[in-house]
């Protein structure tokens, strides 16, 4: 048994981690534009206290608001220069040609991890 993955697991491996990354890529960058939409509901929280225990817990959120976008902003920030690179027409077309050639990999792995006959030409 061999150790080794075969290549075509490699290339799998690589196009999920591309997947997974737009995939976190645009749910980091909805949660930001949520936690903006968040800010100002809580400040018109706080703007509305009607006393001291009111606005501190409006300011808790507000605070546990602030730290979640800046959590997912950081996301974003590690994640956009991978998926800006194979969203340009050049690079996202090598990306499609990568998934064509998973499949012509796979094929010729089947056939040579397979059982292969050999037939005479010649009697």
């Amino acid at each position: 048994m061999k150790n080794e993955k075969e290549p075509s697991e490699v290339l799998t491996d690589f196009l999920n981690y591309i997947d997974k990354c737009r995939h976190d890529y645009q749910a980091a960058h909805d949660a930001v534009g949520m936690e903006d939409k968040r800010l100002q509901d809580l400040l018109h929280g706080l703007e509305f206290a009607a006393d001291e225990n009111e606005k501190r817990r409006a300011g808790t959120k507000l605070q546990q608001s602030r730290r979640e976008r800046r959590q997912k902003k950081d996301e974003v920030k590690r994640l956009e220069l991978i998926v800006r690179f194979f969203d340009e027409p050049g690079n996202k077309g090598t990306l499609n040609k990568m998934r064509q050639l998973l499949g012509k990999q796979r094929k010729e792995e089947e056939y040579l991890n397979g059982e292969r006959h050999y037939y005479k030409r010649v009697d």
